[in-house]
């Protein structure tokens, strides 16, 4: 029987993944139909306002995969992030009202971190260097 159980479950698994959309369960995150052309070439714009909220760099928000938005504010055009569209360091910042002018080992444990904005403080955004 435990074979059989396996043979469903692997088939219910792929059902599911094939039935799955890049964006989960967010109706207003939808790629621009007014226009056929790719918008993998364009750029992201850091930081970007998706539903209210400012983003530093690629999010997860209504996705299974990271992505950001080609506007400062969404407006629907947006493509899937790839390794060289994450955000970068941004220098000099302030951290604990101090400027930095490189990343810092400054209150982490796991090793050197920057902001990707000019206020770490103020935004609370950052990535390891």
């Amino acid at each position: 029987m435990a074979p059989q159980l396996g043979l469903f479950l692997i088939w219910a698994g792929v059902s599911v993944i094939l039935q799955l959309h890049p964006v989960n369960g967010d109706d207003e995150l939808t790629r621009d139909k007014s226009s056929e052309e790719s918008h993998e070439d364009e750029e992201c714009v850091f930081p970007f306002t998706y539903k209210d909220k400012r983003h530093f760099d690629c999010t997860f928000h209504g996705s299974i995969f990271p992505w950001c938005s080609l506007d400062a504010d969404y407006v629907g055009r947006w493509k899937f992030c790839s390794e060289s569209d994450h955000a970068n360091c941004v220098f000099p910042f302030i951290f604990g009202g101090k400027k930095h002018e490189t990343c810092t080992k400054i209150g982490s444990i796991f090793g050197a971190w920057c902001s990707l904005s000019p206020n770490y403080d103020q935004d609370g955004a950052w990535k390891y260097c």
